[in-house]
């Protein structure tokens, strides 16, 4: 392959790395995949489309929330749901319901939770740094969103 097949061959790559980018930061991904990872917790599985469209924090969601949670989670509604063992569905319940304790300033027993929502917003600036960092001419800014939890997380502190 010559040099100048190499050159489109990369510029291809980073055209398409720019769309994905692009795609997941208007999608909200960055907040939605923080969300998703705490609701996760130690769970051996993702959470399915069908269990996250389940749970309180979804219920509570905007439109472009849970568009964003949706997005993050890659799956469709015709994606088959997988086996979710009874361990992996009380996790998700639990964290579900302390999210949603956080989001109304309820008091909570777990510091160590609420410490981990509390760092969302700086993993996703962290992320946000990386990409500027990286991929200068292509970042695209995150608008803010789930801020239900946030504005009510503050008065957790």
């Amino acid at each position: 392959m010559g040099v100048m097949s190499q050159n489109h061959t990369h510029q291809t790559e980073i055209q398409a790395q720019n769309q994905e980018r692009r795609e997941w930061a208007e999608a909200g991904g960055d907040w939605a995949f923080q969300i998703l990872a705490f609701l996760r917790g130690s769970r051996r599985l993702e959470i399915t489309l069908g269990e996250l469209k389940a749970t309180q924090t979804y219920g509570r969601s905007t439109e472009q929330e849970k568009r964003a949670l949706e997005f993050v989670t890659g799956q469709t509604e015709e994606h088959p749901e997988i086996y979710v063992d009874g361990e992996d569905r009380r996790k998700l319940r639990e964290r579900d319901d302390f999210l949603v304790r956080f989001a109304n300033g309820e008091p909570l027993l777990r510091s160590d939770w609420a410490s981990d929502i509390h760092h969302i917003p700086v993993r996703v600036a962290e992320r946000q740094k990386f990409d500027r960092d990286l991929f200068p001419q292509a970042h695209y800014p995150i608008a803010r969103i789930f801020g239900w939890l946030w504005a009510a997380g503050e008065r957790n502190t």
